[in-house]
C-alpha cells in the first residue's frame, strides 16, 4: 500500500494536468492585454519616466498573430522642467512558441505617435517598433507577460524621441 500511494498521486496529477496544446492559443482566437513598466528616453536631456499600454490580439495560427497596442508613456526632463509625451498606436505582427508554461515571442510593427515636447506643440511621427518577450501561463486563459520594446519615432524640437520601453502585465485569452 505504501508503494501504492505515490504512484497514484503522480498517475492522478499526470492526468488532471490539463495538455499542453490546449493551452495554446487556437486560430481564430483573441486575447487582451494591459501592462505598465519604465520608459527609458534614447536622448540624455530625458529623465526616465514609465509606460501604461493596453490591446488585443487576433491568432491567425498557433504561433502567429497581429496586435493593435495603444501607449502612452510620460518621461521628465531637465530642459525646462516640464515633461514630455508619447502617445501611439501601432500594429504589430507577433511571432512565438510555447514552452510548457512559458511562451517566448518576437513582435515588429509601426504605429503613429503624437509626441509632445516640453516647450513645442505636440506633433505625429511615424514610427517602427521591435521587441521580444516572454508570457507565464497562470492557467488556460491567464498569462503574465514581460516584454522589451525599442520604439523608434525619431526627433521632434531637437530631441530624439525614441524609448526603450519595460513593461509587465497581463493577458487574457477568450
Amino acid at each position: 500500500m505504501k508503494r501504492f500511494l505515490p504512484v497514484a498521486l503522480v498517475a492522478a496529477s499526470l492526468l488532471a494536468a490539463p495538455d499542453a496544446g490546449a493551452v495554446i492559443p487556437e486560430k481564430g482566437s483573441i486575447a487582451v492585454f494591459a501592462g505598465i513598466g519604465p520608459a527609458i528616453p534614447f536622448e540624455g536631456d530625458y529623465d526616465i519616466g514609465f509606460q501604461l499600454e493596453g490591446g488585443g490580439e487576433y491568432y491567425f495560427s498557433n504561433v502567429f498573430a497581429v496586435r493593435a497596442t495603444i501607449a502612452y508613456a510620460r518621461v521628465g526632463t531637465s530642459v525646462s522642467g516640464s515633461d514630455a509625451t508619447v502617445g501611439g498606436l501601432e500594429a504589430s505582427a507577433v511571432y512565438g512558441g510555447r514552452r510548457g508554461d512559458w511562451a517566448p515571442f518576437v513582435l515588429g510593427g509601426f504605429g503613429i505617435h503624437t509626441v509632445d515636447p516640453p516647450g513645442e506643440g505636440p506633433s505625429q511621427r511615424l514610427g517602427a517598433h521591435f521587441g521580444a518577450g516572454t508570457e507565464y501561463y497562470l492557467d488556460r486563459r491567464t498569462a503574465l507577460t514581460g516584454q522589451l520594446t525599442g520604439r523608434f519615432i525619431g526627433s521632434t524640437g531637437g530631441r530624439a524621441s525614441s524609448l526603450l520601453n519595460l513593461t509587465f502585465g497581463v493577458k487574457y485569452h477568450f
